[in-house]
């Protein structure tokens, strides 16, 4: 009967490394403080075995509360992406892009050829071909050049 009524460090080891398993699947950093928690209980237990089952648990809630919240307050907001990357926004990330006109853009708007795709460009001015050219903006799909 005494296994029932005992937590060896074993079992907040175990329990720990679960949880931290259980992280990885995927909860989004809530089972983060809660496994921190699990694993520091297991290292206290191994140090201060005399620890009666309710205090361990006790002790486990706070300090998974504390873990959760500084988890949540200090490194949550670091892992949050900087700025856009512009993944889905191809036009936009060939702002700056130099190339050649392959074709004349006589009335203002023309498609060449950029990479793999043919885009459609857009100039104030008449440009001829051969001309170095500077995509300036994105308006949704179409590419606004300028001559360089």
């Amino acid at each position: 009967m005494d296994m029932l009524t005992t937590i060896t460090p074993y079992h907040w080891f175990a329990l720990g490394l679960l949880m931290l398993t259980a992280e990885m699947l995927g909860t989004s950093g809530f089972l983060i403080g809660a496994a921190v928690a699990a694993l520091g209980m297991g290292i206290v237990v191994l140090l201060a075995p005399e620890l009666t089952v309710g205090w361990q648990v006790l002790l486990y809630v706070i300090s998974g509360l504390v873990a959760t919240f500084v988890y949540f307050r200090l490194f949550r907001d670091a892992q949050k992406a900087e700025g856009s990357t512009g993944l889905n926004r191809r036009a936009s990330r060939l702002i700056g892009h130099q190339f050649e006109l392959d074709t004349d853009v006589t009335t203002g708007v023309a498609k060449v050829q950029i990479g793999d795709t043919l885009w459609r460009v857009r100039s104030d001015n008449p440009i001829s071909k051969g001309t170095m050219v500077e995509v300036v903006d994105a308006r949704r799909m179409s590419l606004v050049i300028a001559a360089k």
